[in-house]
């Protein structure tokens, strides 16, 4: 599942990071670093669950293995 879930996750998060207008653009902060995204806190394991915290989550996992896809 993760094989085809994680790539498109980072497709869509990339998407998301293009687009300054995107509603969701906001939840992807980059750390003073500038090496990493912040990661979102979640009160409920509903929202814990959700597309943004995990796509962050891959997304700060893949900049480990791949440092030049950095957008902001």
């Amino acid at each position: 599942m993760d094989t085809i879930f994680n790539p498109r996750c980072l497709q869509k998060t990339h998407n998301i990071l293009k687009d300054p207008f995107h509603p969701a653009n906001y939840l992807f902060e980059l750390l003073p670093s500038g090496k990493r995204y912040r990661s979102i806190r979640p009160h409920t394991t509903r929202f814990m669950n959700r597309f943004y915290p995990k796509a962050i989550t891959i997304l700060n996992s893949d900049l480990k293995t791949n440092p030049l896809v950095r957008q902001h």
